[in-house]
This record gives C-alpha cells, structure tokens and sequence, in this order.
C-alpha cells in the first residue's frame, strides 16, 4: 500500500517533468529551423551570384585594348613624322636642283643675249621672239604629248593676266637694258631685285620680314649706287630700265603668288605649264609694240661687218630658247620658296 502510495505520489511530478522536457525541446528546435532558413537563402543569393559576369576577366581586355591602341597611335605618329621629314628633304633637294640648273642655263643666256644684241640692236624684237619661241616650244609639246595639257578656263586666264603683264613688262625693259649699257652693269642695278620684292611683298601680300632681313638689303642698295655712280658706260636711260624690271619682276612673283592660289592644287597646271601659258599671254600683250616700236620686222642684217644673217638667225634662236628654260625652271623653284627668298637666289644669281 505504501509502496502503491509512492508510485502514485511520484506519477505528477514525472508528467510535469515529461511536459517541461517536451517545451524545451520544442524551443530548441526554434533556432536550428532558423538556421535552415539562413542556408536556404544563402544557398539562394550564391546561385543568383554565379549566374552574374564577373568582372575580373575583364579588366585585362580593356587594359589590353587601351594599351595596343596606344601603341598603334604612337606608330601612326612616328610614320606620319618620318614620312613629313622625308617629304621636307625631297622638297629641299629639288628646289636646290632647279635654283643650280637656273643658275646654269642664266649663264649661258645672258652671254648669248648679249653678243646677240651687239650684232643685231633690237630689244622689242629680240625680246618678243624670245617670248615667241618660248610659247611656240611648250605648244608642241603638248601637242606631241611629252607634257600633260593645262585645263584652259576663263577663270585661269583672268588669273594669269596680271603675272603675265609683270612678265612681259619685265622682260623688255631687262633686253632694252642690255642693249643700252654693259651686261655687267644691268646686272648690278637688278640686285637690288630682293628689296623691290621685299617692298611688294609687305605692300600686297602683307609679308614682313625680321629686322636683320632688312639690315642685309642695305649693302645691296648701297652697292648698286655705288657702282652706278662710277659705270662709265653709265645712262640713265639704262639705269631706268633696269630698275624698272625689278618691279616688273617682283610684281609677276607676288601676283603669281595672289592670283594663282586657287589653282595651286590643278594636277594639269604645272610650274612649267604655268610659266608656258604666261609666256604666250606675254607673247601676244607685247606684239603690237614690238612692231610700233621696231617699225615692223627688222631684217636680219648685222651692223657688225662680216657676220652672216644665218648666224644672227641661230644667236636669235639659241637666246630665245635659253630664255624660256632658265625661267622655266625659275618657276619650279619658285613654286616652293616665298618671293623675297627668290629675289635673293636672283641676286647670287648675278655674283
């Protein structure tokens, strides 16, 4: 009975017992449901990340990217240097090439002139055919087709018009020159050529030049008056004329340089073809004074005894042929220097 007692004395407490270890069981089972939910939603966000480019793999392609393009501009531009320093070498070398084969063909020109109007004393003529036959040699040549033909408009003949009178005024007061005076001395009065230019140059292309270029024309002008002062086969009808020619000279440089700029870029017209067009508009513009001035065609007679008119004939036409070559040439090199520095490379010229 006791012992009945005791079994049934202890049952309560054992079912409380039982129902306390239940609840907390139950709340220890709270935090690892939690738990669960956590590695739920992490497994979740790591899926979600792999689907995700990542960007370390790009950073080398865009380096790589910005690095080649930076090597690609650095070669354009060493090329680009090489090929501007190759192309200021060829330049400077043909412009020296023209300036010693003008210098060359100047020389002989000028000796031939000149025994050609001791012989035969008539500069509107003489410098007239040497335009004629200048025109004639560039006309068969685009005939024949050994040079390209200019492409003729009225705008490129209303551009020529201005260079060609400066040409035309130029050349005949130069050959009045030779004949009124010794060569020697037309040539010293037509160094002061670089300070005319200088002066149209700051005149109508509106072109100055540093101090010392100025300085370095004062011994020229003052050389020229010095020797002019003591010529004894001085006039001043041939010192005029030869003055004259340098403003008519330095005129044609700067009005070829003004009225030509738009046609730099025509592929047809060439130095050569440019100077071959102005010498037929020269050509044409002194033909009427030549015979006012001349009284028609003179004959061929030489008022030097002994001298056959076959020989006036072939002094006439070498001096015309030479000519036209040396400023055609001159026109070449003129093409890639300023007229000033042209004036100057005239006066070594005459040294």
């Amino acid at each position: 009975m006791a012992s009945s007692l005791c079994f049934v004395g202890v049952a309560p407490s054992s079912a409380s017992t039982m129902a306390n270890i239940t609840n907390n069981r139950t709340h220890f089972m709270q935090p690892h449901k939690s738990l669960s939910s956590s590695i739920t939603l992490a497994s979740s966000w790591s899926r979600s990340r792999i689907l995700l480019p990542s960007p370390v793999y790009q950073k080398p392609v865009v380096k790589t990217t910005t690095a080649t393009t930076a090597l690609k501009m650095a070669a354009d531009s060493s090329a680009s240097s090489a090929s501007a320093g190759a192309d200021a070498k060829s330049t400077v070398a043909k412009t020296t090439f023209f300036i010693v084969l003008w210098y060359f063909f100047n020389v002989l020109f000028n000796i031939v002139n000149k025994k050609c109007l001791n012989m035969w004393s008539y500069p509107w003529t003489l410098s007239t055919v040497q335009l004629g036959v200048g025109g004639l040699y560039c006309t068969l040549q685009w005939i024949l087709g050994m040079r390209i033909k200019p492409k003729m408009s009225w705008g490129l003949i209303k551009a020529m018009f201005l260079p060609a009178l400066g040409h035309t005024l130029g050349h005949v007061t130069s050959c009045i020159s030779f004949s009124l005076v010794a060569i020697s001395f037309t040539h010293i009065v037509k160094s002061a050529e670089p300070a005319v230019g200088a002066l149209a140059a700051a005149v109508f292309l509106g072109e100055t030049y540093s101090l010392p270029v100025y300085l370095s024309l004062i011994p020229i002008c003052l050389g020229v008056a010095l020797s002019s002062a003591s010529e004894l086969t001085f006039t001043f009808a041939g010192f005029a004329t030869a003055m004259a020619s340098n403003f008519a000279f330095a005129m044609r440089n700067v009005f070829s340089k003004v009225t030509m700029t738009e046609y730099k870029n025509e592929p047809t017209l060439t130095p050569a073809n440019s100077y071959g067009l102005i010498t037929i508009m020269s050509f044409l513009m002194e033909l009427p004074f030549c015979l006012i001035f001349d009284k028609g065609i003179p004959a061929l007679t030489s008022r030097v005894p002994g001298i056959a008119d076959m020989v006036v004939l072939k002094y006439i036409l070498a001096s015309s042929l030479l000519y036209h070559l040396y400023n055609e040439v001159s026109y070449s090199a003129l093409e890639n220097i300023s007229p000033i520095t042209f004036s100057v490379a005239n006066t070594i010229k005459r040294v």
